[in-house]
């Protein structure tokens, strides 16, 4: 019931802006007690401006490197479309969580380097970024989580300069073990060239797919099997 009121408070403002609709799903394969490879595909499109649509194809790698952290290395595919040439993106992240005292918080963090360029490009192209992202998670009852977080991205090639500042701020519902459903804010700074700043409002409802590993599987994280809308 609280969290179809937060709905109802936030649809004005969903029906008077520009909207997306994300999909996808995720597919995991557990190798080893520490090693796991992920597929995704995922496909956007516009609902309020101009049809276009673009899709993402992932394949990543994820290794428990010591308690509480995880390295993932992969890459994403976007096909060309409507002129773009397309963008194939290398990375390699550091996931960190850690329980700050006794209390309900977690710490949470993600150091990514990354490369983006056309695919079968030179290199003069090359977009290359560091990006790391720290937050904080609340656990405020068995049903209900708070998230809060910053991400910024630094870029190495020609400009050499903080290109993106990005705050969030989200409201998680266990709906149940398998379903859960996520309402965010989110202010998305494009600073120091061509600077700009998007509000953006989302809604997001991930399915766990069956896993006959069970909970195991999810140490991890952030792979794993599951539906995303």
């Amino acid at each position: 019931m609280r969290f179809t009121f937060l709905l109802l408070l936030l649809f004005p403002l969903l029906v008077h802006t520009q909207t997306e609709s994300w999909t996808g799903v995720s597919l995991d394969k557990e190798v080893s007690s520490r090693w796991a490879y992920a597929v995704d595909i995922e496909h956007r499109r516009s609902l309020s401006a101009a049809p276009e649509e673009i899709y993402l194809f992932l394949l990543a790698g994820n290794v428990q490197a010591f308690q509480n952290a995880s390295l993932t290395f992969g890459s994403r595919f976007e096909p060309a479309a409507h002129g773009d040439p397309g963008t194939l993106r290398v990375f390699t992240d550091l996931n960190y969580k850690y329980p700050l005292g006794n209390g309900p918080f977690t710490l949470e963090s993600r150091f990514r380097y990354q490369q983006d360029r056309p695919p079968g490009e030179n290199g003069n192209l090359r977009r290359v970024a560091f990006r790391p992202r720290l937050g904080v998670s609340t656990q405020i009852n068995d049903r209900f989580t708070l998230i809060a977080e910053f991400e910024g991205r630094f870029r190495f090639d020609r400009r050499n300069e903080w290109s993106r500042a990005r705050y969030t701020a989200g409201l998680e519902y266990s709906a149940t073990d398998r379903l859960k459903l996520e309402l965010f804010w989110r202010q998305e700074d494009r600073v120091n060239s061509a600077p700009r700043s998007d509000t953006i409002f989302g809604l997001y409802a991930d399915y766990k797919l069956p896993n006959k590993l069970g909970s195991e599987a999810r140490k991890r994280q952030p792979l794993g099997r599951k539906l995303t809308w």
